[in-house]
């Protein structure tokens, strides 16, 4: 794969100002954590999201994406960590998904079915490798939507293990062979 050295920097250069600007509230957030909508997305257009995230990672024996409203965390990340050409690609990017969901399916994206969002997901995450463009629309959901879901507050506690701060104090456990020995 030859990339070029301007794609690197730029690629470089929007993971440093994502990393240096993730808020405190993005390691074990719940939905009243997260700050409001600063996006501009219509209610059709969260209602696509909402999808997106739900097809990525449904619901089964633990919550999916949807149900921890991660699509919510999607909105206050883009709103308040990417920059306004980014935000603006990410706008873009709904146009994109509706005018390939009617021309494959005849409607729109969020009322597909499963396998046609999962088809329609797959097709166009191969398709879209623009190196102009900050980002890519259906890989930078799809990015989002595994970020969110495993840092929710939920998934943290209940499946990785988490404790968060103070965490639990032993003060009393039985010691049972010195480490230090008299000279």
């Amino acid at each position: 794969m030859n990339m070029n050295r301007r794609n690197l920097l730029k690629v470089l250069g929007l993971s440093a100002v994502g990393v240096a600007t993730v808020p405190l509230w993005m390691d074990g957030w719940t939905s009243d954590d997260l700050p409001a909508d600063t996006t501009g997305l219509d209610e059709d257009q969260k209602l696509v999201l909402a999808a997106m995230v739900d097809t990525y990672i449904p619901s089964g024996e633990i919550p999916g994406a949807k149900e921890l409203e991660v699509d919510h965390f999607i909105l206050a990340m883009v709103g308040g960590c990417f920059q306004k050409e980014t935000q603006e690609e990410f706008l873009t990017g709904f146009n994109g998904l509706h005018q390939s969901s009617t021309e494959a399916y005849g409607s729109s994206f969020d009322q597909l079915s499963t396998q046609q969002r999962v088809e329609l997901l797959i097709k166009l995450e191969a398709t879209e490798k623009d190196p102009d463009k900050t980002i890519n629309f259906v890989p930078f959901i799809k990015d989002l939507t595994i970020s969110g879901y495993m840092s929710s507050k939920y998934i943290m506690e209940n499946h990785l293990g988490y404790e968060f701060v103070p965490g639990r104090f032993n003060g009393s456990f039985p010691v049972e062979k010195s480490v230090y020995r008299n000279a």
